[in-house]
C-alpha cells in the first residue's frame, strides 16, 4: 500500500517535471531530440509547415508549465485538507487532459499522444487511487 506521505510527494514530483518539461518545450522543439516526433506529426499532418509545427508544439510548453505550478498548489491544498471534493479535483483535473488531448490525437493519427497519455495518465492514478481512503468527506 502507498503511504499519503509517498502518494504526494510522487505526484509533486510528476508536476514539477511538468514545469521543467514545459520551460525546456520551446527550446527542445529545435533540438534533434524532438525530430522523431516532427517526423511522426509530418506525417498526421502532411500538409502542415514544418515550423509552424516546431511554434505551435514550442509555445505550448509555457501551458504545460503553468498546469504543473497550478497542479503542484492543487497537490499541496489538496493533501493538507484531504477532502473528497479535493481528490476529485486532482483525479478530473488529470482526466480532463488525458481524455481530451488522447481523443484529439487518436482523431488526428498522432499515435505517440497515445503511448505518452496512457503512460503519464497511469503515472498520476496510481497514487490518486492508492490513497482515496485518505481523503473523507466534508462534514458541514
Amino acid at each position: 500500500m502507498m503511504s499519503i506521505s509517498l502518494a504526494r510527494r510522487w505526484l509533486q514530483i510528476l508536476a514539477v517535471i511538468h514545469i521543467i518539461g514545459g520551460l525546456l518545450l520551446p527550446i527542445m522543439v529545435y533540438t534533434p531530440l524532438a525530430a522523431p516526433y516532427f517526423q511522426h506529426l509530418q506525417t498526421a499532418f502532411p500538409d502542415s509547415n514544418p515550423e509552424s509545427l516546431r511554434f505551435l508544439i514550442g509555445v505550448f510548453g509555457p501551458t504545460v508549465a503553468s498546469w504543473g505550478l497550478l497542479f503542484f498548489y492543487a497537490i499541496v491544498k489538496a493533501f493538507e485538507s484531504r477532502t473528497r471534493q479535493d481528490w476529485w479535483l486532482l483525479v478530473s483535473a488529470t482526466l480532463v487532459w488525458a481524455v481530451l488531448d488522447t481523443a484529439l490525437s487518436f482523431a488526428n493519427h498522432v499515435a505517440a499522444h497515445l503511448y505518452l497519455n496512457g503512460s503519464v495518465l497511469v503515472l498520476f492514478l496510481i497514487p490518486l487511487l492508492l490513497t482515496k481512503k485518505h481523503f473523507k468527506s466534508q462534514t458541514t
